[in-house]
C-alpha cells in the first residue's frame, strides 16, 4: 500500500525523534528536500539576514534541535513534511557528510578511493545512508575546533561537502524521487572520527 503524506510525516516525526536521542540535531524537510518551513521574512523587501533571533521558525538549518518538544514544534508547524534533515557542524557529533553522488557521470567512490591512496587517509566504518539515486552519505565526526564548510565538487567530481551551516537528509526520509535508507550493517555505528589528512582537504 502506498504511503500517504500524513503516514509519511508521522515516519518522519519518528525517524527524526530517533536521531535526536542520538544527539543529532534535526528539521523538517519537504519531498524536495528543502526545509518544509518557509522564512518568515520572505516577503520582506530586504530579506533580513535572520538566524532565527527574531524568535519565529522558518530559519532552515537554523531551527535544527534535538530536543523532542521543539522538534514536535517544527513538525506541528510543518505538517506536510516527509522526511528531516539532520543539521552539520554542531556538537556533540560536529557531522561532516561526504556526498557521493552518481547523478552526474563521475565515479565519486573512485575519486574518493584516489585520494585516499594519495594522501594516505582509510574510511573507518561509518553510517553510510544511501541516497534514492543510488547515490552514498557517509557520515563522520570532526573536531569541536575546526569549523568545515560546505563545499561542492570542489574536493573531487561528484563530492560534496557537507559541513557548518549545512545539513544531510535522514535515513526514513520520503522524497519525490523515494526514500533514504541507512545501508546495511551501518545503522547502529556511531559517526567515525574524520581522519586528520582528509580534514586538512576540506
Amino acid at each position: 500500500m502506498a504511503t500517504t503524506d500524513r503516514q509519511a510525516t508521522t515516519l518522519a516525526l519518528a525517524h527524526a525523534l530517533s536521531a535526536a536521542e542520538r544527539g543529532l540535531a534535526v528539521i523538517p524537510l519537504s519531498r524536495t528536500k528543502l526545509p518544509a518551513l518557509r522564512s518568515p521574512h520572505r516577503d520582506a523587501p530586504v530579506p533580513a539576514p535572520c538566524h532565527g533571533e527574531c524568535g519565529r521558525l522558518g530559519h532552515g538549518v537554523h531551527d535544527a534541535s534535538s530536543d523532542p518538544a521543539r522538534i514536535r514544534e517544527l513538525f506541528a508547524a510543518a505538517p506536510w513534511a516527509t522526511g528531516y534533515g539532520i543539521a552539520c557542524g554542531l556538537p556533540p557529533h560536529h557531522l561532516i557528510g561526504l556526498d557521493l553522488d552518481v547523478k552526474t557521470g563521475t565515479d565519486s567512490s573512485a575519486a574518493l578511493r584516489e585520494l585516499a591512496l594519495r594522501h594516505l587517509f582509510t574510511i573507518p566504518p561509518t553510517v553510510v545512508i544511501v541516497t534514492p539515486s543510488g547515490g552514498r552519505h557517509l557520515w563522520l565526526s570532526g573536531p569541536s575546533e575546526v569549523v568545515v564548510p560546505n563545499s561542492a565538487g570542489r574536493l573531487a567530481p561528484g563530492i560534496d561537502i557537507r559541513g557548518a551551516g549545512g545539513y544531510l537528509v535522514g535515513p526514513g526520509s520520503r522524497t519525490g524521487q523515494g526514500v533514504y535508507a541507512a545501508a546495511p550493517g551501518t545503522a547502529h555505528l556511531a559517526p567515525a572520527p574524520c581522519p586528520r589528512s582528509l580534514l586538512r582537504l576540506l
